[in-house]
C-alpha cells in the first residue's frame, strides 16, 4: 500500500511540474501587453539610443582587412524560451545564434537598429541576419545587403557596434555565424543556401509583430516567394 502511495505521489508530482511548465512557457506573438506586444517597454532592450547605430568617426569608414573569414556553429539548443519585458535578457556571447528571446519578432527587413534580444527569434525561424559595424564602408554594407536581399526573404539587416573593425560584417543563421572582414559572393552564397531556413521552427514564415526603427520590409527575391522556396535564385553556390 505504501509502494502504491508513494508512486501516486510521484506521479502527482510530476503532472504537477509539466501542468506548471505548460502555463509559464510563453506563447510567441499573441500581443499581449502583460508580456511583450512589440510595443511596450521596449527601453528595456534598446529604444532609439543613437549609438548603436552611429558611426562617430564618418572620416576613418572601415574597409576591411585581409584578414579570413570565420564560420563558427555550435550544438544549438533547439528549445529557447519566450522571456516577457520585464525580464533582462542577457547572453554570454557578443553575437547570440540560438538563444532565449523575446515572444515578438520583428517582421523581416532592414532596421535602423534591432536589438539581439528580438532578432534571435527570427534566427528561430529560419531567418538569416546580417550584421554590420556603423562605421563599414557604405560599399561593403550595399555589396552584402544586395546579396542577401537576393537569397532571402526571411532576413533581418542591421547594425551592429560590438564588431571589430577588422571584421566589421557577420551573418548570423540558427547555431551559425559568418565573421568578415570583406565580401565574398561565394562565400555568402554558400552560407545562406547552407545555413538558412534552419532552427526549430525554419519553415514558419508568418510576420512578426515588432516594427520599431523598421526602413524598408523585406520582399520576396525574384524567383522566390513568401515561404523561401528557392534560395538566392540567380546566385549560384561555389565550394
Amino acid at each position: 500500500m505504501s509502494t502504491l502511495l508513494g508512486r501516486m505521489s510521484w506521479i502527482f508530482a510530476v503532472l504537477l511540474i509539466n501542468l506548471y511548465c505548460s502555463s509559464a512557457r510563453r506563447k510567441m506573438g499573441t500581443g499581449d501587453k502583460t508580456c511583450d506586444d512589440g510595443q511596450s517597454n521596449l527601453e528595456v532592450d534598446w529604444f532609439d539610443d543613437p549609438k548603436e547605430f552611429t558611426c562617430y568617426h564618418p572620416e576613418r569608414k572601415f574597409r576591411g582587412s585581409h584578414r579570413s573569414s570565420s564560420l563558427e556553429c555550435v550544438e544549438a539548443n533547439n528549445y529557447p524560451e519566450h522571456h516577457c519585458m520585464n525580464e533582462k535578457l542577457e547572453y554570454n556571447e557578443t553575437i547570440p545564434t540560438h538563444h532565449d528571446h523575446r515572444p515578438s519578432w520583428p517582421m523581416f527587413g532592414e532596421y535602423q537598429f534591432v536589438p539581439k534580444q528580438r532578432w534571435l527569434h527570427n534566427v528561430e525561424h529560419g531567418a538569416v541576419v546580417m550584421l554590420y559595424h556603423p562605421c563599414t564602408h557604405p560599399r561593403l554594407v550595399h555589396k552584402l545587403r544586395r546579396i542577401v536581399t537576393g537569397c532571402i526573404r526571411k532576413h533581418i539587416i542591421t547594425p551592429f557596434s560590438d564588431l571589430d573593425p577588422k571584421a566589421p560584417l557577420a551573418l548570423v543563421a540558427w547555431g551559425c555565424r559568418l565573421i568578415m572582414s570583406r565580401v565574398h559572393a561565394s562565400e555568402v552564397v554558400n552560407f545562406i543556401m547552407e545555413k538558412g531556413l534552419k532552427g526549430p521552427e525554419g519553415d514558419y514564415a508568418k510576420e512578426g509583430q515588432y516594427t520599431h526603427a523598421l526602413l524598408k520590409l523585406a520582399k520576396p527575391p525574384a524567383g522566390s516567394d513568401m515561404n523561401d522556396s528557392n534560395l538566392c535564385p540567380g546566385f549560384t553556390a561555389q565550394n
